[in-house]
């Protein structure tokens, strides 16, 4: 008796230790791959970076430089990938809720998301420009005297508002939380320019030939360069996002990803 006993307490003491041995954390790595699942978030107004189209079956799917990425990272830890689709604003609030595994979304690092998240090498680098009426293009010669007076949109909440907008003198900034919104009210006349990246306001002047690229105007800080942002202390996940990153450079994917994102960005739908 005394050694079944003995025998039923042994059985729940390694019962209980096993139990602890499962509670004790994984890394964001083990994690992803114990759900399978890898999620990301993004904002799909942004064409060439994310956006989304109509499917061949009516589905809506999400394209984009950021999404091939993402897709490749996802594949290399041998998972799905979701999709998040979020205002930019709240990219930075769900990746510290827990919501989202990763940001891809044409994302910079500042001072400010280093103290709460960390982030990738660097994959991608843009030129900042000031998209205009093409009737008035001619007429913005410089940051320092052109853009006096006049309302400049840049998406809220971006380096675009913090570095760039502060370089357009005597300027009155409109800071909203999409492109699309920002585009719509240049184009009815609500602002006189939008800063945005060259790639962005190329896809826009594609469906809007009164929409024109100010040639003159040139920004003193160049683009910083785009991240992933991930996870804080996150050291295992980074190593394979960089990992996955540095592949797709070698083999110059990444630049491959843009030339098939700019051959269908003219399908985004943007609301």
């Amino acid at each position: 008796m005394k050694k079944a006993i003995a025998l039923v307490l042994c059985v729940v003491l390694a019962f209980g230790m096993f139990a602890c041995a499962k509670k004790t954390p994984a890394s964001k790595l083990e994690q992803i791959k114990e759900a399978g699942v890898l999620v990301v978030g993004t904002s799909p107004d942004y064409p060439p970076y994310e956006f989304v189209i109509a499917g061949t079956g009516g589905e809506m799917e999400y394209k984009g430089i950021d999404i091939a990425i993402a897709g490749e990272i996802a594949k290399s830890l041998g998972v799905e990938l979701k999709i998040e689709a979020m205002d930019f604003t709240g990219l930075d609030s769900a990746m510290q809720m827990g919501t989202v595994d990763l940001i891809l979304a044409a994302y910079n690092e500042t001072e400010e998301r280093a103290a709460v998240m960390d982030f990738s090498d660097i994959y991608y680098i843009d030129e900042v420009v000031a998209l205009v009426k093409a009737d008035a293009a001619d007429s913005y010669t410089d940051l320092a005297t052109s853009f006096s007076g006049k309302k400049v949109g840049v998406q809220l909440g971006t380096t675009l508002e913090t570095d760039y907008y502060p370089q357009a003198v005597g300027a009155e900034k409109v800071a909203l939380k999409k492109v699309t919104e920002l585009v719509s009210e240049l184009k009815v006349g609500a602002l006189d320019a939008v800063f945005v990246e060259k790639p962005i306001a190329e896809s826009y002047i594609k469906n809007n030939p009164e929409l024109a690229i100010a040639a003159a105007i040139a920004f003193e800080a160049e683009a910083t360069g785009y991240v992933v942002g991930l996870p804080k202390d996150s050291a295992e996940l980074k190593d394979a996002v960089n990992a996955t990153i540095k592949a797709l450079l070698d083999a110059n994917m990444i630049a491959t990803f843009a030339e098939e994102a700019q051959d269908i960005q003219d399908q985004a739908i943007l609301e």
